[in-house]
């Protein structure tokens, strides 16, 4: 005869404990509500992911009071952005230049990010259990959840479940939502590198014919790399018997010398660029929250930006009012308008990005003299600082940005 299983009570259950999900469940738990969260690993590893965190999501770090954790973690701040043509740096451009009360970009590990956001969790007051898994869930006003650990068979009942068990959401079923992948235009590879001669405080930002690379320092010569190419080109690098492959083509966009000794300090690996979002993300008192509610396309770098924003917007609707009920389809409609925003940005600046032949020059020339006339692009230009709240990306804002509004 199986044992019985545990029964626990709380407020809110959220499943993933990775970075939307520890953050939600650490806010939630400090303003009273008892929380419990189910994560399915022991520990985590390094698969590449997003490593850097724009000033706009550094704000919500700040508004959620995460802020501290995150930088007590290692996250190094990065004040200066430096791009490179035919490895030649132009000027650094600084963040205080568009504002001095901006934060910098920060860049981190994420498996380090992960456990900070799960220990901060834990001494919030969060019941945390895993090695642990969900098996079943039975979804009425006040959600049941069935759990299975190592000691045992658990039962959760709460009065919200939060799914944020990442793009590849068992919540998304949960809920009856269609996942929906859009079409694919590039790949985006990363590797983690030591001894990177490159300054530690910048960001470093290469283009060359048909690809990008981005640069994201971590301090004492480490850095996240991450190559944009399109997928004939990225065939030819996939798998760790191309490592030194890969860090040459990287290091063909960087002035000489700057990745001679670099080496591998994780895994090589790509994926596509391509949004993957929910078509619904409530239903009951079920709730999504990050890469479960939507990825953004990783060539702009604004997951984590994005998990912060899901986490504050939520919480705020939640302890707003008493009324869950009305809280979670509020949530659903600010995170699908600021989510959306990123999505078309995306859409736009992807031919920008990794365009090749006259027609995508002639492109890059239109949004440059645009920037040139507007330094803000109707607001989309200053994006990575402050973030999609209040932009509509409309036609007429497609039109500004790329520079097909300029007369001539």
């Amino acid at each position: 005869m199986s044992k019985p299983a545990t029964t626990i009570t709380a407020d809110v259950a959220v499943v993933g404990g990775s970075v939307a999900g520890s953050s939600a469940a650490a806010v939630l738990a400090a303003a009273g509500l008892e929380v419990v969260l189910i994560e399915r690993e022991t520990h985590f590893r390094d698969r590449v992911r997003g490593e850097s965190i724009h000033p706009w999501g550094v704000s919500q770090l700040q508004a959620l009071g995460l802020a501290d954790v995150v930088r007590s973690a290692g996250a190094q701040p990065l004040p200066f952005t430096r791009a490179y043509t035919q490895r030649v740096p132009s000027e650094p451009s600084n963040w205080e230049s568009i504002d001095p009360r901006l934060p910098s970009e920060w860049a981190i590990y994420h498996p380090t990010l992960q456990t900070a956001l799960l220990e901060h969790a834990q001494r919030s007051g969060v019941r945390i259990l895993h090695p642990a898994r969900v098996t079943h869930l039975q979804r009425e006003r006040a959600p049941q959840l069935e759990i299975s650990t190592e000691q045992g068979r658990v039962s959760v009942q709460a009065r919200l479940v939060v799914g944020a068990d990442g793009r590849h959401s068992a919540a998304r079923r949960w809920i009856g939502a269609n996942t929906i992948h859009d079409p694919v235009h590039h790949q985006v590879g990363g590797c983690l590198l030591d001894e990177v001669e490159l300054a530690d405080d910048t960001f470093h930002v290469a283009n060359f014919e048909g690809g990008q690379v981005l640069l994201f320092p971590q301090g004492n010569g480490r850095a996240r790399t991450y190559l944009l190419v399109l997928e004939p080109f990225a065939d030819r690098l996939r798998g760790r018997q191309h490592v030194a492959e890969y860090i040459a083509q990287c290091a063909g966009v960087f002035p000489v010398g700057a990745l001679q000794n670099a080496r591998a300090a994780g895994p090589l690996a790509f994926f596509p660029n391509a949004d993957v979002w929910s078509d619904r993300l409530h239903a009951g008192r079920v709730v999504l929250i990050g890469d479960a509610a939507g990825a953004n396309d990783p060539s702009g770098g604004h997951g984590l930006s994005l998990c912060f924003r899901d986490v504050r917007e939520l919480r705020d609707q939640l302890l707003n009012t008493s009324d869950w009920d009305r809280a979670l389809p509020a949530y659903a409609k600010q995170r699908m308008a600021y989510y959306s925003v990123l999505r078309t940005y995306m859409q736009w600046m992807v031919p920008l990005y990794i365009g090749v032949g006259p027609e995508a020059d002639a492109r890059r020339a239109r949004n440059a003299r645009a920037s040139q006339a507007d330094p803000t692009l109707g607001g989309f230009g200053r994006l990575l600082a402050y973030g999609p709240d209040g932009l509509t990306a409309d036609e007429a804002a497609r039109r500004h940005v790329l520079g097909e509004d300029l007369d001539g």
